[in-house]
């Protein structure tokens, strides 16, 4: 049995809020591991380039989800950290590609080693179920947002 509009209403008020409350605690969890107060998209930046190579800030942009300004500025951040470097292209001296250093590579390690403890700690007590249904919640909010469309 489908719920009132008013029902519905407040159970996507409670989904809304215990959403924002496990990103707030992720959040909290991941300051109490960053040593440089480096925001996730920092270290979200630091897995691409240790991935894909060199990088064009506005390639970065799209990737991130963020303005090239964005881009800059963390970038900013990461190269003043000796984590990424900005390089000239051969080719264009026009073109500036970020590209990830020694020292930003084991950073990534850190990352990797503090994303998996954060993991373990969220999904403690899951099943596998449970697990693939909230993949398929968050697949289809994502769907839901990128969508044209709006359910009002």
């Amino acid at each position: 049995m489908e719920a009132s509009s008013a029902e519905r209403l407040e159970l996507m008020m409670k989904l809304d809020e215990s959403f924002r409350q496990v990103r707030r605690q992720i959040n909290t969890e991941w300051n109490t591991y960053n040593v440089h107060g480096l925001g996730m998209t920092h270290g979200r930046m630091l897995i691409i380039l240790a991935q894909s190579g060199a990088q064009k800030a506005s390639a970065m942009a799209e990737q991130l989800l963020i303005t090239s300004g964005g881009v800059t500025g963390i970038a900013d951040r990461l190269i003043e950290l000796g984590y990424v470097k900005r390089e000239r292209g051969e080719k264009d001296r026009r073109v500036v590609m970020l590209e990830i250093t020694e020292e930003g590579l084991n950073i990534v390690n850190f990352i990797e080693m503090t994303r998996s403890k954060m993991m373990h700690k969220l999904f403690d007590g899951m099943s596998d179920a449970d697990m693939e249904k909230g993949v398929q919640l968050f697949e289809c909010m994502s769907r839901n947002m990128e969508s044209d469309v709006t359910n009002s």
